[in-house]
């Protein structure tokens, strides 16, 4: 009973073991399912870039199996993913100036991804924004944190910083004019009122004591100023556009007076630092300049000097800072190897070549026997016993005889073998060829390689550890190796001359493994070499064989029987052998350059430029290409200047002459006011004053430059409207708009110079400013000029229409801005700047609002 007992006991126990484990593995497996399920949808969520729904069910997969690296995996990317999500709209909501809802998407995005720093970081900066915004902002810097905002004022103050001044006479070339004895401020006052330009002398200025004369024909009027500097030793500057500055000409005065201009050069084109520096070495010696200073990192140049001194850098720069020339080089590597064997042999012996070796063995009789006895005694000190011995002597059959069995010996004691007949006949003939076409390409004075082949390890040192090692075990415990090369190995460095040669310094090397040693129980290889080094001057396209390498060996062998091997024809090829070897070989490399590029030197870059004294760099400039250039054209029904001692005569001079100016000293002239020339009906009568005949001045100008008699339409009475059109832009994102700027009831418009254009730049980026229609649609040519700037907003523009043409009357556009909308937001599009200029290049007075803008 206790037996059975037992044994049900035990049964019940494995039953309910057995149900456990089903109930376990039921529950693992069920979790599983459970993981694997949201895992799919998570892995969905995530191909679609939702990644909040994606992050959701991977931690839901995630708290059913905690073990599972798959589901760990796809969380963390989840997390990281969703975090910079929200980090992306939080942005996109703070440069739109939602600062509030930005918040809350870092919010959400610290949420998602805790560990995320840039998510931190950007909900800092937009508590910022909202502590700075408490009191006023502008609408378009509403999403900036204070250090931006400073940061953008600073970029604006950097690109406001203007250049020194340029001086925009209102008549750019005085025609004729003599001036007799007079001092250095009449003169100036003179030149600058004919030009329209003001005058102010440095107050500490003193007049030297001679007067001077002055006689200018033709000559624009900066270099007018320039003439009148060096005949009264003074110095001038422009302060403005229409006021200039004069002061004596010394080295105090001009550190004290004279403008310093800083300005940074980018050099584009140096490959090394070293050409950088050298740039930099030229520019500071040719223009003596002390604050000249490198930035090897982005290779600029610093500099900081006059005007002229930093004109004169730009040029140097701008002549040697040209890229490279560049060369293409073909080369083609020809490589043919032949190597032919022949064998040839028939003979008796079964040696082949080394004759007739037989073996003759000698079997005869052995020698007869010899027999002799020996006794031999034992003593042992009680009995003595004697033994009998018996030793047989003799020959057997092993080839040796003694002396006296020599006359019994026949030819029936010798044996040998018949020779065997020997016929070989084999021939070898192999041929190998081996073609590389590769192409370099290298710039001037720069090193290109090329290497085809192998490399092949070699030893080069090892040491024993010292210790006893069994015999099975090599006693170098470290062998160092190094690695050759080999095969084709070509350096090439080219230096071009012109656009048709270039001499190419060259280093090739051919080599190969011709065999194998064995040193110190290593196998090393033995290297043949063939090199080349040459320098070549070539032609653009010429073909040059630089290395052409041609070997051959031959070797023949004779074996046989000695004199059946000698009978004439016949013995040589029936009683011995002959064999033949022949190797040739051939290694031909051509070159051939091709110039892909050069400097391009232009004719700027090779004339010489007027650079001033050796105490002082002044540079001169021709008028630009299109550059409005008036001229002086006096009225010739206008009235002589009413000054103290002026003299006009009475008679008026020939009609080819001009009217006729004359001052007396110290009389000083009214500014000359550009209008057409129209016949007078009679010449003016002014009472002629006495005045000395040495102190005459005229004023002739030349016929050939007059302006054809027509009459110069009147100034419009009041300001002109000018409008945008459309009035306001709405524009989904990522669009583009073409604003035009209006003018209406224009009267005698020429040019509209230096207008400014002022955009939000995180909104509009501006692609490009034309001009409009008004402006050629007579037919006229017009200039156009274009800085556009879309880091900070802004652009600058200037029209005008050709020289020498009159202006347009009417209504129309006069400007087209292309804009593309890049973000989300409002702003508007202004013109803080519009100059309007008649034929006279007079101003005309003009009115402009802003345009709103939407971009959705």
């Amino acid at each position: 009973m206790n037996r059975i007992h037992l044994c049900v006991k035990g049964r019940l126990r494995a039953v309910i073991c057995a149900l456990l484990m089903v109930v376990v593995v039921g529950a693992v497996l069920e979790a599983k399912d459970k993981g694997d399920a949201d895992f799919k949808a998570a892995e969905a969520a995530a191909n679609k870039e939702d990644w909040d729904k994606a992050l959701d069910l991977y931690m839901k997969a995630l708290d059913k199996n905690p073990n599972n690296m798959a589901y760990t995996i796809g969380m963390r990317r989840a997390r990281f993913q969703a975090g910079q999500m929200h980090v992306n709209k939080g942005q996109k909501l703070r440069t739109a100036g939602k600062v509030e809802e930005a918040m809350a998407e870092f919010q959400k995005a610290i949420v998602a991804d805790p560990a995320s720093s840039i998510a931190i970081q950007e909900l800092k900066r937009a508590q910022a924004i909202l502590n700075g915004n408490k009191g006023e902002v502008k609408p378009d810097e509403a999403g900036m944190t204070p250090a931006e905002r400073e940061r953008r004022a600073s970029d604006r103050r950097v690109a406001s910083m203007a250049s020194t001044p340029e001086l925009k006479p209102i008549v750019g070339v005085i025609q004729t004019i003599k001036i007799n004895n007079q001092p250095p401020k009449v003169l100036y006052d003179t030149i600058g009122k004919m030009a329209g330009i003001n005058v102010v002398f440095d107050p500490q200025f003193t007049a030297p004591s001679r007067n001077s004369n002055v006689d200018i024909a033709n000559m624009p009027i900066e270099q007018a100023f320039d003439y009148l500097a060096m005949l009264t030793h003074t110095y001038w500057k422009p302060i403005s556009s229409n006021t200039i500055f004069v002061t004596e000409d010394n080295v105090t005065k001009r550190r004290d007076y004279e403008d310093q201009v800083v300005k940074v050069f980018y050099v584009t084109n140096a490959t090394s630092v070293q050409e950088f520096q050298e740039i930099a070495t030229a520019v500071r010696t040719v223009t003596e300049m002390r604050r000249v200073f490198t930035y090897n990192a982005q290779k600029a140049l610093i500099v900081r000097g006059t005007a002229d001194a930093v004109a004169l850098a730009e040029k140097l720069i701008h002549d040697l800072d040209k890229p490279k020339s560049e060369v293409v080089i073909d080369v083609i590597v020809l490589q043919v190897n032949s190597t032919y064997s022949r064998s040839l042999a028939a003979t008796l012996a079964s040696g082949g070549t080394a004759g007739l070796q037989q073996a003759i063995s000698f079997n005869g009789p052995n020698s007869s026997a010899l027999t002799s006895s020996t006794t031999s005694t034992t003593s042992t000190g009680v009995a003595t016993t004697t033994t009998p011995t018996t030793t047989t002597t003799g020959t057997t059959g092993t080839g040796t005889l003694t002396l006296s069995q020599i006359p019994h010996v026949s030819i029936n004691q010798f044996s040998t073998s018949l020779p065997g007949a020997l016929l070989n006949a084999v021939m070898s003939d192999a041929r190998t060829k081996t073609l590389n076409k590769p192409q370099l390409r290298a710039s001037d004075g720069m090193k290109a390689e090329l290497i085809i082949g192998q490399r092949i390890p070699y030893a080069t040192g090892s040491f024993s550890s010292g210790v006893s090692v069994s015999s099975s075990v090599s006693p170098l415990v470290s062998t160092q190796f190094n690695y050759a090369d080999v095969g084709l190995k070509l350096s090439l460095t080219p230096t071009v001359h012109s656009q048709q040669e270039v001499t190419l310094h060259i280093e090739a090397e051919v080599s190969e493994v011709d065999q194998y040693l064995s040193i110190g129980g290593i196998s090393q290889p033995v290297i043949g070499q063939t090199k080349n080094t040459a320098d070549i001057r070539m032609k653009e396209g010429e073909i040059n064989v630089l290395s052409s390498l041609s070997q051959s060996s031959d070797s023949t062998t004779i074996g046989g029987l000695p004199g059946l091997t000698n009978i004439p024809v016949l013995g040589q090829f029936l009683f011995g052998s002959s064999s033949k070897n022949k190797t040739t070989g051939e290694l031909m490399i051509a070159i051939i350059p091709h110039i892909i590029r050069t400097p391009d030197y232009s004719a700027e870059n090779m004339r010489g430029i007027s650079a001033g004294t050796d105490t002082v760099i002044k540079l001169y400039y021709t008028p630009k290409a299109g550059e409005e250039t008036p001229v002086l054209v006096p009225a010739a029904n206008a009235p002589a200047a009413n000054v103290p001692g002026a003299s006009v005569p009475a008679a008026a001079p020939p009609a080819s002459d001009g009217p006729t100016l004359r001052i007396a000293p110290g009389a000083r002239t009214e500014p000359a006011v550009p209008a057409v020339p129209t016949p007078p009906a009679a010449p003016p009568s002014v009472p002629a004053q006495s005045s000395p005949p040495a102190v005459a001045q005229s004023v002739t100008p030349a016929p050939a430059q007059s302006v054809p008699p027509t009459t110069a339409p009147a100034a419009p009475a009041g300001p002109s409207q000018v409008r945008f059109a459309p009035a306001a832009v709405d524009v989904a994102a990522g669009g583009t708009v073409e604003v035009s700027v209006q003018v209406d009831n224009a009267a005698d418009l020429f040019s509209a110079s230096l207008i400014r254009v002022r955009y939000d730049g995180a909104l509009l980026r501006l692609d490009d400013v034309t001009p409009g229609e008004l402006f050629t649609r007579d037919g006229v040519k017009v200039t156009s000029v274009k800085d556009i700037r879309n880091e900070i907003g802004e652009a600058t523009a200037t029209i005008s229409r050709a020289p020498g043409t009159k202006g347009i009357s009417g209504s129309g556009p006069i400007l087209v801005l292309k804009f593309t909308a890049i973000g989300k937001g409002k702003g508007t599009v202004t013109l803080p700047d519009f100059n309007l200029k008649n034929a006279q290049l007079q101003p005309l007075a003009a009115t402009l609002g802003e345009l709103p803008v939407k971009v959705n």
